[in-house]
């Protein structure tokens, strides 16, 4: 009995952490349809890194408040010129490489005029999964 248990909560933990990283891409699309960048902050490491899509700042972007202080105020003027309205971004071609206790998650949340690709490297710290770099690119067909 105890061997079936222990088998079982061993499939379950095994199960939990390979959908982690998924949870982690949901919640960082659910940040930015809502345009609430106060809510990328438990999701983005202390230490994360960044490349954004935009030619103000083509330079790599360190720490998450760097990472932060420049998107909050983009998304603030998003969500006031949408009225308030939540963006629509859904992911597709999603791809989750998990290696031990690193992960990488790309998936492309574009439109038809503009392939929007995104690249989350992962990796879990503390009993979580952290995002410690985004890459995004915005490529026009």
């Amino acid at each position: 009995m105890l061997r079936t248990f222990a088998l079982v909560l061993g499939l379950f933990t095994a199960s939990c952490t390979t959908l982690a990283p998924r949870h982690v891409m949901n919640s960082f699309v659910d940040a930015f349809n809502r345009l609430a960048a106060a809510d990328l902050r438990p999701l983005l490491a202390e230490d994360a890194t960044a490349f954004l899509p935009m030619p103000q700042h083509p330079e790599l972007v360190r720490g998450r408040d760097e990472i932060l202080a420049i998107l909050a105020p983009l998304l603030e003027a998003d969500r006031q010129r949408r009225n308030g309205q939540p963006l629509n971004l859904v992911p597709k071609d999603i791809v989750i490489q998990q290696h031990g206790r690193s992960a990488v998650v790309t998936f492309d949340v574009g439109t038809a005029e503009v392939h929007s690709r995104r690249t989350l490297v992962l990796e879990r710290r503390g009993g979580r999964w952290m995002i410690i770099h985004l890459h995004a690119s915005n490529v026009r067909p």
